[in-house]
């Protein structure tokens, strides 16, 4: 696993800034438009895109990063990826029940501020611990919906979570690496933004969200190969 490949493939296109600049557009465009939904499309079109940088690594294409010439593509790619990325996440959403009933429980007293009680802390640790696994399995469905860009193939349960155990120690060590690399990146957006008058904020953010996919999609492709 090459961690400052990851990083540093970018430069390494002859178009790289052509490209970021093309990317970065896509997402501040999106974030102006959130407002009425309308921006979703635009960060989806940028999941799209990442998957088949995730494709070009994990086929060793010498200059991994893709062209943006594939919109409607990218657009519908993104759009399956974020709809099998929801039906692994939906179980989480489910273990938010319990705390919530335990909630309007705990403001009675006795039993009922007992049963409340144990209902949220339960609910919660579910919530926690099947969201760590969702962390985990991450790489393994991207990399499956990336084989043939179907949803039935990223909601495979079983044979993700079997390859993810099988190769738990790469796939960990991307998840924490992913992670830190992101906050990373967020602050030095952020802090960037901020020095230049604030409204640089418009442009690092998004430039700093779409480094943040580029890196990830790079890693996955990396695990994929």
């Amino acid at each position: 696993m090459d961690i400052g490949k990851a990083l540093t493939f970018v430069t390494e296109d002859p178009k790289w800034q052509e490209k970021l600049l093309i990317g970065t557009g896509v997402l501040i465009v999106s974030t102006l438009l959130s407002v009425i939904l309308v921006g979703i499309l635009g960060f989806l079109i940028v999941m799209g895109y990442s998957i088949l940088l995730l494709q070009n690594v994990r086929d060793n294409e010498p200059t991994p990063l893709p062209e943006w010439d594939q919109w409607g593509d990218d657009l519908m790619r993104g759009f399956k990826l974020a709809v099998v990325a929801f039906v692994w996440a939906l179980p989480a959403v489910i273990f938010v029940i319990p705390s919530a009933v335990g909630g309007a429980l705990v403001e009675g007293r006795g039993a009922a501020e007992f049963v409340g009680s144990t209902l949220i802390f339960c609910g919660s640790c579910l919530t926690v611990l099947y969201s760590l696994m969702v962390v985990a399995a991450s790489p393994g469905f991207y990399i499956a919906f990336a084989s043939d860009e179907q949803i039935s193939t990223g909601l495979q349960f079983r044979s993700i979570l079997e390859w993810t155990w099988a190769n738990i120690g790469q796939v960990l060590l991307v998840a924490i690496v992913y992670l830190v690399a992101s906050f990373a990146i967020s602050l030095v957006a952020s802090i960037v933004g901020t020095l230049l008058c604030v409204i640089g904020l418009i442009v690092t953010i998004p430039l700093g969200a779409l480094i943040t996919y580029l890196f990830q999609g790079h890693l996955y492709g990396q695990l994929a190969a």
